[in-house]
Parts: C-alpha cells; structure tokens; sequence
C-alpha cells in the first residue's frame, strides 16, 4: 500500500538546497512525488511513496547520511504525518488501490 507524509524540517530552505538536489538525482527506488518548498520556520516536504518500506529503505541508505554529513542527526526524526494511502490519483501512475 502506498505511504504519503506531509513534514516540517526546522533547518534552513539553503540546507534543504544543498543535500536535496543529491538525494533526489537519480530518483530513490518507490519514490512517485516528492515536493518541497520553504516556510517560516524551515521547510515543508510532501512525499508518496510507493510503500512504507520503500520510503524506510531510502531514509536508511540516503537520507540519514546525507544529514548526517551536514552536522544533523544520523537518525533524522521520523515524519509525524504519515499515512498509509487508501486512495489517490495521479496522472502517470495507475490510481492507488
């Protein structure tokens, strides 16, 4: 089932700048949307993923390192939104079952 979280991150749209561009190129295996944009106190990322593991993988091999190498948590913190997809749409893809 396809997992999708909304998440805040208090560091800097520079920040986000830096490590995003390498973490998105080339895309992460089960990624289908990712969009972020910056916010009064940081950043706001939107994601879906094909599954709530596909997303744990990617957090494991590329995320917490990539932060880490910047001075932030090994572990970054997980996102609070997160939700297992029980329908959605999207154009290239085939609707969620």
């Amino acid at each position: 089932m396809s997992y999708a979280f909304v998440q805040d991150v208090a560091a800097s749209w520079d920040q986000y700048e830096r490590v995003g561009a390498s973490l998105m190129e080339p895309a992460p295996a089960g990624l289908i949307l990712h969009v972020a944009g910056p916010t009064d106190e940081g950043f706001r990322t939107i994601e879906v993923w094909e599954s709530e593991q596909a997303w744990e993988h990617f957090q494991a091999k590329r995320l917490a390192p990539a932060i880490a190498a910047l001075g932030g948590p090994a572990r970054p913190q997980r996102p609070a939104a997160g939700q297992l997809l029980a329908q959605g749409v999207h154009p290239r893809h085939p609707p969620v079952p």
